[in-house]
């Protein structure tokens, strides 16, 4: 069975609250100077090319996914809406409220669950904070690729600390929150203060409004519902919303992560460590950790991928060479993605399928490749994959789980008819900065993806240029007419 958040935290004891500091304010204070203060030329050259990664991958990962359920509903309402002409929808020239626009290109780059991991907190930072950026970029219309590469590194880097310093050693899923919209609601309104102009004052009003929506559980992942693809939007309109209410005037909580009834204790008893909120703040950013998707479903997913596809190509093992394989993962994969074996046998969404190790393994036997094609309510009904599924067992082992968090390493164990045994373990999977995906390969997911949106080669090839040299542009607005189909 899962294991409920009381197992860490007794949930019938309200968790002891924090001391008031004796002196100085709360902690927030120090990430907004942090924010407002760090520049472009602060930047390392690894991070600003990391970043511009980070913005085509997110990008590509929108535009093919505009398309797909969810997305799509969410397109159509907000145009329907209408309101002030201020921020395009990504793929079209249609402009929108600049926070509509940040929710619903956020939303269709988390559509096709292909956008960048930051793995130790299990957390998409770039479609939380790019969708902002580019959406306040569009309304102010005088922003620099330099100020936006910049305000993109710091709020995956502010996003990615805060998750790091929460709970520490407890894997967040285990305990029912849905990080990336959780930390959106921060990482997004220091994007868009930052941008704007806020002073220190109204970013921090700004993140008090932001604290006061701060949301997001994982029970969408197992439902396999469509509102786990919508977290992100959420989150992204309300950072670009906070930041705007508070240059209006509108005063936010000033106390938000330490006070009384903080972020800490609200969201997590009370347990944080200050060290992972600080550590090498300014001199190292978490956009060097973050992990690049080679196939568009849960990242945890990816090291039975991995392991299943090497396996079966090394020793040329066919689907109908198989008498059964057994998935093991540590507990926090086991839960997301191996267990109830039922239902992540018996998919009913794609959604479901995105979160199904025994599914992602059996399209790799089948198909010999993970994608596009097998996320289509389709591909969920085709015969040949429902059988091979049924093949497929999981199992727990906590010996796999990865220290210090993110996903774990993947065991699948194979038996074949003729009586023959095959294992594969892996740990660290194709697009972790250990096993990144190649320049070749990099290029050629976003080629997928905005093919699969109705892009030329020509068009999509030019759009490239522009993010690679984003640092060049005084205007970063034209990146969003780039993409207009």
């Amino acid at each position: 069975m899962l294991t409920p958040a009381s197992a860490y935290a007794d949930a019938t004891v309200a968790p002891k609250p924090p001391a008031q500091r004796s002196s100085g304010p709360d902690d927030i204070v120090a990430l907004a100077d942090y924010c407002l203060q760090t520049t472009y030329d602060n930047l390392p050259s690894a991070v600003i090319a990391i970043t511009k990664n980070q913005i085509m991958d997110t990008v590509g990962a929108a535009l093919g996914g505009a398309n797909e359920p969810g997305a799509k509903e969410i397109r159509e309402f907000t145009i329907d809406m209408a309101g002030k002409r201020e921020a395009a929808i990504w793929g079209t020239n249609i402009l929108v409220p600049a926070q509509d626009a940040a929710r619903v290109n956020a939303i269709m780059g988390d559509a096709l669950d292909y956008d960048d991991t930051y793995e130790r907190s299990f957390m998409h930072p770039s479609v939380i904070t790019i969708p902002a950026a580019l959406a306040v970029t569009d309304m102010l219309g005088n922003v620099s690729g330099r100020d936006l590469i910049t305000a993109t590194a710091l709020g995956v880097d502010l996003a990615c600390r805060l998750a790091n310093s929460a709970q520490p050693g407890v894997d967040a899923f285990i305990v029912g929150w849905h990080n990336t919209s959780l930390y959106g609601y921060f990482a997004s309104t220091f994007v868009a203060g930052k941008l704007m102009g806020l002073t220190r004052d109204q970013m921090v009003s700004a993140l008090g409004i932001a604290f006061h929506q701060a949301s997001g559980n994982s029970q969408a992942h197992l439902d396999g519902a469509l509102t786990k693809r919508m977290g992100a939007g959420f989150a992204s309109y309300a950072g670009v919303m906070a930041a705007r209410l508070s240059q209006q005037g509108v005063q936010g909580a000033k106390n938000i992560l330490e006070g009384p009834r903080g972020f800490y204790y609200q969201f997590h008893g009370n347990k944080y460590s200050r060290d992972f909120l600080f550590e090498g703040l300014g001199s190292t950013f978490a956009a060097t950790e973050v992990s690049f998707k080679p196939w568009p479903s849960c990242r945890g997913s990816h090291t039975a991928v991995d392991a299943a596809l090497t396996l079966f190509a090394e020793n040329k093992i066919e689907a109908p060479d198989v008498e059964s394989i057994t998935i093991y993962n540590g507990p926090g994969e086991y839960l997301l993605l191996d267990f109830p074996l039922s239902k992540k046998q018996n998919l009913t969404s794609v959604v479901d399928a995105q979160f199904s190790n025994p599914w992602v393994v059996a399209c790799a036997l089948v198909d010999h490749k993970v994608g596009f094609e097998h996320f289509t309510t389709t591909a969920i009904r085709r015969p040949d994959l429902l059988a091979t599924v049924k093949r497929i067992k999981t199992a727990e082992d906590k010996s796999l789980a990865r220290p210090g968090g993110g996903p774990g390493a993947t065991r699948l164990d194979v038996s074949l008819k003729d009586g023959r045994r095959f294992t594969k373990t892996v740990a660290f999977a194709k697009g972790e900065p250990k096993n990144p995906m190649s320049p070749i390969e990099f290029r050629q997911k976003f080629l997928d993806c905005t093919t699969k949106a109705g892009m030329s080669s020509a068009q999509a090839q030019a759009l490239m240029t522009d993010i690679q040299r984003l640092e060049t542009l005084p205007k970063a607005k034209i990146l969003t007419a780039a993409m207009a189909l």
